[in-house]
């Protein structure tokens, strides 16, 4: 008998795939696999080696090839060229119309013979029949040339003014409004300065008095705090607490109502809770 040690590996392998498909790729992978192993050895081992013999090749091929110098050329640009002067030409020469004859208006005044100066007046016959228009001067013209002087406004009668809007003093509730009125910040900047402000009543702290305090206040049109009142109490002073701090809030940002302000009714819930 023949022990299996004895045996050299491809006989192994034959013995191994005996009856077995051998063109299936296994054996030819086991046939295989010294010569695979020694040639990924290798190709590993040169390129390791090459690694370490590229930083000197580089340096050698540094050294035996120096980098040229560059030249830098220095362009000297003169001043740009001056613009040339556009020509403008001169406005037209625009030739007044020919203005229209007028008569000065002389007013008739009660005054003594020996005192009415001597000047010429012309008759209402002669100045009906005159073309001549009637003005502060004694003028001469042409007689069909248009009316250059301006329209006199009495004329027109008297110039009627745009009555003030009245002023809207209503108060508003928040769903007739446009915009609603709103604390500097916002409603979380009112929660915080509500929490820093009020300060627990003592006889609801000893009670164990919580709850909500309902606040009702008018927002008026440059942001102030007015007609403030409480539509909830819990007792204990917390109403009053509430009340304080509310009163010395700062301005809010006023509420709208067709494209300007207007003054809002407010409600704001006030909690007392014990931590």
């Amino acid at each position: 008998m023949v022990s299996a040690q004895n045996d050299s590996l491809p006989d192994a392998l034959d013995i191994l795939f005996e009856h077995r498909n051998k063109n299936y790729g296994a054996y030819q992978l086991r046939r295989s696999y010294s010569r695979n192993l020694a040639r990924a050895l290798g190709i590993g081992f040169l390129l390791i080696l090459f690694g370490l013999v590229l930083p000197n090749l580089l340096s050698a091929v540094s050294k035996a090839f120096p980098a040229m110098e560059s030249e830098t050329t220095t362009v000297i640009i003169g001043p740009p060229p001056a613009p040339e002067k556009l020509f403008v030409p001169p406005p037209p020469k625009v030739t007044p119309p020919p203005a229209a004859p007028t008569q000065r208006f002389v007013p008739p005044v009660v005054v003594d013979d020996e005192l009415a100066p001597e000047e010429e007046v012309i008759t209402q016959d002669e100045l009906e029949k005159s073309n001549a228009r009637i003005g502060s001067e004694n003028r001469e013209g042409d007689p069909d040339a248009p009316p250059t002087d301006e329209p006199d406004p009495s004329d027109f009668g008297p110039i009627l003014e745009h009555a003030p809007a009245p002023e809207d003093n209503n108060v508003y509730e928040f769903v007739d409004v446009n915009k609603m009125p709103s604390f500097p910040g916002g409603e979380r900047e009112l929660l915080t300065y509500l929490a820093k402000n009020i300060v627990y009543p003592p006889l609801a702290r000893e009670n164990n008095i919580q709850g909500i305090v309902a606040l009702s206040f008018v927002i008026n049109k440059d942001g102030s705090i007015s007609d403030v009142t409480a539509l909830k109490d819990i007792g204990g002073g917390c109403a009053k607490e509430a009340l304080r701090v509310v009163q010395t809030m700062p301005k809010w940002s006023p509420g709208e109502a067709n494209g300007h302000s207007v003054k809002v009714r407010f409600v704001l819930p006030v909690r007392f809770q014990l931590q």
